[in-house]
């Protein structure tokens, strides 16, 4: 279900995957299985889209991100998560909304504005662990065609998978648990994404921008904190 979403979307894996998973195993063998899974996906669906990729776009998202994560650290220790999940939670169902109506904004920016969204995606990323939302909302203000886009997205996604990943080596949280069902789950992972992959080949322009936009309304609606 994660791989068909993100091979129709550019993104989701984890949003579907985890909560899902989560109802059977706890996080600490989840996130990493997910994180294989996610980096296989996003090099996969690169791949398939290559021809597209414009690496000057994804540069400054990528730069700004190193000192996003650091102000991330920062945020984690001194700013309680439930305000920035409802901030958060905002700014995504607001943009979302807006977008639903508005499929093709009229917003043009600037490429040094990569920076700040990408700063925004590291601090999110070491404070919440969701450095897609930002990243999304940039690409998506973009002028590009969908292949474009959905291949900018893989290629962000695809190096920071890479560097999360190996984090995770070197901190052993890859267990013999979750090689084995990396392994197991991977024909269906394929099966999903080819699925996905054969959709979004199917859908319009608009209709491409309206699902990004909707996934973003539910994305904020996830970030709500449960019990406030």
């Amino acid at each position: 279900m994660g791989a068909l979403v993100h091979g129709l979307a550019g993104f989701g894996f984890a949003l579907v995957a985890v909560p899902l998973l989560a109802l059977i195993y706890p996080l600490r063998l989840i996130v990493p299985l997910v994180a294989l899974n996610g980096l296989v996906i996003n090099l996969a669906l690169f791949g398939l889209l290559r021809r597209h990729f414009r690496p000057a776009l994804i540069k400054p998202l990528l730069l700004g991100a190193l000192p996003g994560i650091v102000v991330g650290v920062v945020i984690l220790k001194k700013v309680p998560e439930g305000p920035l999940r409802w901030l958060l939670a905002l700014v995504l169902g607001g943009y979302g909304l807006f977008g639903l109506f508005s499929p093709h904004p009229r917003i043009t920016l600037s490429p040094s504005w990569g920076y700040f969204f990408g700063l925004i995606a590291g601090a999110l990323g070491a404070a919440l662990n969701t450095p897609g939302p930002p990243v999304v909302i940039y690409i998506s203000l973009s002028r590009l065609k969908k292949e474009e886009m959905k291949v900018a997205l893989q290629g962000f996604f695809a190096i920071l998978g890479v560097f999360v990943v190996g984090l995770y080596l070197l901190g052993g949280l890859i267990s013999s648990f979750v090689w084995r069902w990396f392994l197991l789950s991977l024909p269906l992972v394929a099966l999903g994404l080819v699925s996905g992959q054969i959709l979004f080949h199917r859908l319009g322009e608009t209709a491409y921008r309206r699902l990004i936009f909707g996934l973003l309304v539910v994305l904020g609606l996830m970030m709500i904190p449960r019990g406030n």
